[in-house]
């Protein structure tokens, strides 16, 4: 509804690639950065269509690789002993120099991330969790995956997916442009280059909320791609003072610093490397443009910190269309957690998302909310009637 065909779509924090993958397939120029390398090898494989047989004709050949080769000598990184077990490590080892093997770019890569979902489920960490938890001993006792078995079921069942969207598509995508790139940092685009950004940011720092560094370190160790500070150079990853406060912020802050000055400082930092991340996008979208948010409002020692609000305050140059709620989906948190510490006393987490939709200012007219709205029925309409 908000770009057209031949339009620029950019996702500053692109994750796996869900805005990039969706933008090429309804003929955008997409392009997508991101602060983790196994999120950018998963967008870029997400976004490739390739033929099924190719893929069976890879797995045969990693396959084929594995009955030739002998012992491979596992990795060394910190607790790869605490994480794996002996034997996974020597399959996992296997494995990888199968893959590395392989030609064709696209194929190896594609290896490479069913590869890197087995790591995950081969450790000896609970599943289901973004942060890093072994096994309780018991469960760790009877957990003896069969590395060469998972990644044979893990691939069929990613072909069957890739079959999907082959059919849908074929070879006919645009290629989006894929960057590891600090959001805090200046974007490397040219001024007025964005017809639309669409983007989920960090909903809070990792240490509290979502430990994407974490998440991802298994597979970005077996990878060899693993940087120590992931999560510290995430956003709220150090510790900063904000020099402008927006209202809403600042009311939230004095609020929680009643509580706990600490956590208001370590909540301030958040906002500090937001704000840097969002002044960065004003120069790169065109006027008229929009940009979207889907954020939620994650609650700290009790007290809701709206960031659709602060968002809005934070970004000046642009006007307020619309927010419209959605509710989190496949969510991994857990639907309560204890701000206190304190046994017994609990609240709720994150339920529910805003998709904030602002539209930077021109100089051709009187901003107006209701004339915003206006525009965005205009193209609904239009985008329905197609």
């Amino acid at each position: 509804m908000l770009s057209e065909q031949g339009d620029t779509v950019f996702d500053p924090f692109c994750g796996s690639g869900t805005v990039t993958t969706e933008a090429v397939r309804l003929g955008r120029h997409a392009i997508g950065f991101d602060i983790n390398p196994l999120a950018l090898l998963i967008a870029e494989v997400k976004a490739t269509p390739i033929m099924p047989q190719r893929l069976w004709q890879a797995l045969a050949q990693i396959e084929s690789n594995l009955r030739r080769l002998g012992e491979v000598e596992p990795p060394k990184f910190a607790n790869i002993d605490y994480w794996f077990k002996p034997e996974v490590q020597k399959q996992l080892a296997r494995l990888k120099a199968a893959i590395d093997a392989l030609e064709g770019e696209a194929v190896k890569k594609f290896s490479l991330i069913v590869f890197s979902r087995v790591v995950r489920e081969a450790s000896n960490t609970r599943p289901n969790e973004f942060k890093l938890f072994r096994l309780p001993p018991e469960k760790l006792k009877r957990h003896n995956p069969d590395v060469f078995r998972l990644f044979h079921q893990r691939f069929a069942e990613c072909i069957g997916i890739m079959s999907d969207w082959w059919r849908e598509v074929g070879d006919s995508l645009l290629k989006p442009q894929l960057r590891l790139h600090d959001a805090r940092q200046p974007f490397p685009l040219p001024s007025e280059s964005v017809d639309l950004l669409l983007t989920s940011p960090p909903y809070g720092d990792a240490r509290t909320t979502v430990a994407y560094g974490q998440f991802s370190r298994l597979s970005l160790q077996w990878l060899g791609l693993w940087r120590e500070d992931l999560d510290r150079i995430s956003l709220g990853g150090h510790h900063r003072s904000m020099k402008v406060l927006v209202p809403t912020l600042k009311e939230a802050l004095e609020a929680i610093a009643k509580v706990c000055p600490k956590r208001a400082q370590e909540v301030e930092a958040f906002y500090a490397d937001l704000y840097d991340c969002l002044r960065n996008i004003v120069p790169i979208v065109k006027r008229d443009g929009f940009a979207v948010f889907v954020i939620a409002n994650r609650k700290v020692r009790g007290i809701k910190l709206p960031t659709d609000k602060i968002i809005v305050e934070m970004l000046p140059e642009f006007e307020f269309v619309v927010s419209l709620p959605r509710q989190i989906p496949n969510k991994r948190m857990p639907l309560r957690n204890s701000p206190s510490n304190i046994p017994g006393e609990t609240d709720t987490t994150m339920l529910e998302e805003h998709i904030v939709i602002l539209q930077k200012k021109t100089v051709l007219h009187t901003s107006a909310p209701a004339f915003h709205q206006l525009r965005l029925l205009e193209r609904k309409g239009r985008y329905q009637g197609q």
